[in-house]
């Protein structure tokens, strides 16, 4: 079969299962996003990358700085403008992209189009992506999709490396310079692309280590001697590092320069200690999502221990423990699999072992700290959509070295790609709207407060519109109820005051535009209570407090 067809079957299989997010509306962030000034209007290029993600709003957090990611957001809009089938359909357009690369990585890798196929689909239908490809407005598939490339760049770059050694050993120096020339390319555009990476989300900080330690275990694609040219290995690792350590050090300079000399702005202030014992119940919270993602991890109750506990702490742990054994047992058993093959070989395949080991492992590590994520609302499923990508590199290379289970374990994976269909077509219905979403994120995390605020919030704005029809009866039940649970809610109180007005209760739509406007200062909120005071007789010229 040619190699074209992998690629073509993977965007086909794909694009049936995320086609009827082209029917989801603008959720969450994306509000925002394709509000902002700056991704509707030209002239703003320069902005991206001298202001941080929020600046657009007045008190907006100076927390992230993802220039690249918002140049993406006024490509959108430059094709789709306000059209949400536009948007969602670059969406899965990107998704669907990253699955192509990670299949040409592998294949390129293993040199076994079928298993990374099999790889590859099982990365593009997992349910745990759902989250970041029908929120059109999500980082990580950009970013993922830059740190495939940079390893892709890498690999070459190795490959270009191990034609140069061999051909210097039978030619003269002058045209193995001139080949080497070519490989440095290669190298060039891995660290420009890792670069973009960290221009798209900050997590990418991570991937050097990906490239040190592969640099380290290229000796042998090189076809170099460790025992003779052991130091020129060691030495071109060295130097390796150094230019992405380099591109490293301008990327935090500038981050820190943009964020007003803060490279990692705190969200909340949790002890040290509270943090340590939580980590062992969010690694568990990621594990499953990507080894048992029968239910949404979308949303989860916030996993803060703040003591030692049997259900808190050691039982993830053992959890987590198992799954490392397991993982430290299959390594081995590939490890010493690949040994079977040529020598060339052998070290291709270690090589994808050890990026996958990497790959899965490393862009969590960013998530444990959790005193610079959403307080009350740092877990989320669209944080292993890196770590997939690694975890399919991993099942590349066990079905590579299968020997004689090869199609038994073919036919699993196969199976597992149709189990995982109406898992990801069931989990992406609740991104169709914000209601859905947060109806379904209360449902899976019914103590986490950010959702519960944000549900809240929807069901005010339904029963503003309501009131705006002169349906009161039924929108005032609704802010009651809000206005109970989330009493400094200026929505809620503004709605009452709407509906007071609309009963001429006079006084009690006073005093409900009054809480609203000292809660919100929203000059038409001020406004509204300002005018009401007119029209009662009261002084106009009070201001909120």
């Amino acid at each position: 079969m040619k190699p074209l067809i992998w690629p073509a079957l993977l965007v086909c299989l794909g694009f049936a299962v995320y086609f009827p997010s082209l029917n989801f509306g603008f959720i969450l962030d994306d509000h925002r996003f394709t509000g902002d000034p700056r991704i509707q209007e030209s002239g703003h290029l320069f902005d991206y990358f001298t202001n941080y993600v929020w600046a657009q709003f007045t008190g907006g957090p100076p927390s992230f700085y993802r220039p690249l990611f918002v140049l993406w957001l006024r490509i959108n809009f430059l094709v789709s403008e306000l059209s949400p089938c536009g948007w969602h359909f670059l969406s899965v357009a990107k998704h669907l992209l990253v699955g192509i690369v990670l299949w040409y990585l592998i294949y390129k890798l293993l040199r076994d189009p079928l298993a990374a196929f099999a790889a590859a689909a099982l990365f593009l239908l997992h349910p745990s992506h759902a989250e970041s490809v029908s929120w059109v407005t999500v980082p990580d598939p950009l970013l993922t999709l830059c740190l495939l490339l940079s390893l892709l760049f890498y690999v070459k770059y190795t490959y270009s490396l191990s034609a140069v050694t061999e051909y210097s050993a039978r030619k003269s120096r002058k045209p193995s310079e001139r080949k080497s020339a070519g490989s440095g390319k290669w190298l060039a555009a891995s660290v420009v692309t890792y670069f973009a990476a960290l221009l798209v989300k900050e997590t990418a900080i991570v991937f050097p280590v990906v490239i040190v330690v592969l640099a380290l275990c290229a000796s042998g694609m090189s076809g170099e001697s460790e025992g003779k040219n052991g130091t020129g290995v060691r030495g071109r690792a060295l130097w390796q590092l150094a230019r992405f350590a380099g591109i490293t050090l301008v990327y935090l300079l500038i981050r820190w320069i943009v964020l007003d000399g803060r490279l990692a702005p705190a969200t909340q202030h949790l002890p040290f200690s509270t943090v340590v014992l939580s980590w062992p119940a969010t690694l568990w919270f990621y594990v499953k999502a990507m080894l048992w993602p029968v239910k949404s991890y979308a949303f989860a109750d916030p996993t803060v221990i703040e003591s030692f506990s049997v259900r808190g702490v050691l039982a993830p742990l053992l959890g987590l423990l198992l799954c490392a054994l397991a993982l430290i047992a299959a390594f081995a058993w590939a490890w010493k699999s690949a040994a079977h093959e040529t020598e060339r070989d052998a070290t291709r395949v270690r090589f994808g072992l050890i990026a996958g080991i990497l790959l899965l492992i490393l862009p969590l590590l960013p998530a444990l700290n959790l005193n610079a994520l959403n307080p009350g609302d740092f877990l989320h499923g669209r944080y292993v959509y890196s770590p997939l990508a690694g975890l399919s590199l991993l099942i590349a290379v066990g079905l590579h070295l299968a020997g004689r289970l090869r199609w038994v374990l073919l036919c699993a994976a196969g199976a597992l790609a149709i189990a995982f269909v109406p898992l990801t077509w069931s989990q992406e219905q609740q991104w169709k709207d914000d209601s859905t979403v947060f109806t379904i994120g209360h449902e899976l995390a019914p103590h986490n407060r950010p959702v519960a605020r944000n549900l809240a919030d929807t069901r005010v704005r339904a029963a503003l519109l309501i009131a705006d029809e002169g349906r009161c009866d039924e929108a005032m039940p609704v802010f009651d109820e809000v206005n109970r649970e989330f009493p400094d809610d200026w929505y809620t109180w503004a709605g009452r005051g709407i509906c007071f007005v609309q009963r001429n209760d006079f006084p009690h739509a006073e005093e409900a535009l009054h809480r609203a406007a000292d809660l919100s200062h929203d000059p038409t909120v001020v406004q509204q209570w300002q005018a009401l005071r007119a029209q009662m007789g009261l002084p106009a010229s009070v201001a909120p407090n």
